[in-house]
């Protein structure tokens, strides 16, 4: 993952030291790189973590001209493809960032629509004095923006880095709260404060003339109730084939999270057909919870180098102040400490890991679905 922040004001240079602090509280996300560009109304600013075209993909990316510039987190699949289709486009470098770029100079503002992948990104075009920011359609990247004190734009990839620029007092949303309570999840179209807003999935932010207007971009396609399951099986294949192969295209080593269940594994098999000695990872707990025997017998059935981790070797009491600091907002999944942990050991082996998460939802996983 990357950072991203940004400041529209009509004195951006003298916000240099504030996008500062805001890109200093997401160094976790971007410790490979960092660049800033300083426009007569945008200040745009990112923190990178290095997967595809290490040396040539530096951010933020400006277009040939100088006048177009965009800060992006995330991975654009199958972005090789779009470049063959973009020829007529003068490409740079081999990063798939510069692709968004050719897109906006192709299409114009829809360009968002012809955008597959994981993504959040904000693009400032100088010439219009213009911000165009998306998220892509189900939400995996982050995107938070709020209003300063003094009429200043701000948004970030975590609430953290709109707070350090020091032009947004938080205010606590007891609606929210209460939902929280509740549901034991913040409601995902609002934070946890009043002033801080998130970007919908599948959505664009178009700011101008110091008014953000805000679109949906993509819906879900119509399904195919009529297919038969003769036909089904061979179709989904393929396309889990297609989405796993592409998400392996990395100048870095690519990993996945292994527990064993039918998600991960599923990931797993099919990423071993296209990446020789895949490192997976595992996290065991104490009790009948713990899956280790079977993300190893899965690892030993596709050959990759496996790691496994415990709970017992960590105090849990000290890692949930952690989980504060990391998340932003209330959050009880109970799953989020030990992905924390295993994300962390990973990292000292691997840049890019996948996981199943959603994958119960599309392989029928849960117990209850075959009820």
């Amino acid at each position: 993952m990357c950072g991203i922040i940004g400041i529209i004001t009509d004195n951006p240079k003298e916000h240099q030291p504030r996008a500062r602090a805001m890109m200093d509280s997401l160094l976790h996300r971007g410790p490979d790189g960092e660049g800033m560009a300083v426009f007569k109304k945008c200040l745009l600013g990112h923190r990178r973590l290095a997967i595809i075209d290490l040396s040539g993909g530096a951010q933020p990316m400006y277009n040939a001209s100088g006048a177009v510039a965009v800060t992006f987190n995330g991975e654009i699949y199958g972005y090789q493809e779009l470049k063959r289709k973009l020829a007529s486009y003068p490409f740079r470098t081999t990063s798939d960032t510069e692709v968004i770029l050719a897109l906006y100079e192709t299409y114009g503002e829809s360009f968002v629509k012809e955008l597959p992948g994981m993504f959040a990104f904000a693009l400032w075009d100088e010439r219009t004095s213009t911000l165009i920011a998306a998220r892509d359609r189900f939400g995996e990247k982050p995107f938070y923006y709020a209003t300063g004190r003094n009429g200043e734009f701000i948004f970030a990839s975590e609430i953290k880095a709109i707070i350090a620029s020091g032009l947004v007092e938080p205010v606590l949303d007891t609606d929210s709260l209460a939902h929280y309570l509740r549901k034991l999840y913040v409601h995902p179209a609002k934070t946890i404060y009043k002033n801080i807003h998130t970007l919908p999935p599948a959505h664009m932010l178009v700011y101008k003339n110091g008014t953000p207007a805000i679109s949906r971009y993509w819906h879900m396609p119509e399904t195919n109730e009529s297919i038969t399951l003769e036909d089904a099986v061979p179709e989904f294949k393929r396309l889990a084939i297609d989405a796993v192969k592409k998400q392996l295209v990395a100048d870095v080593p690519v990993s996945a999270f292994l527990s064993g269940g039918l998600d991960s594994t599923t990931i797993v098999s099919i990423a071993s057909q296209f990446s020789s000695n895949l490192k997976t990872f595992s996290f065991g707990f104490e009790g009948t919870k713990n899956e280790l025997a079977f993300a190893k017998l899965a690892a030993q059935q596709y050959g990759t180098d496996h790691y496994e981790f415990h709970d017992r070797d960590y105090k849990v009491d000290e890692l949930i102040m952690r989980m504060a600091d990391i998340y932003d907002e209330p959050f009880a999944d109970s799953s989020d400490i030990p992905t924390y942990l295993i994300s962390k050991h990973a990292r000292e082996h691997t840049t890019v890991a996948l996981s199943g998460d959603a994958g119960d939802e599309l392989f029928g996983g849960y117990g209850w679905y075959r009820s």
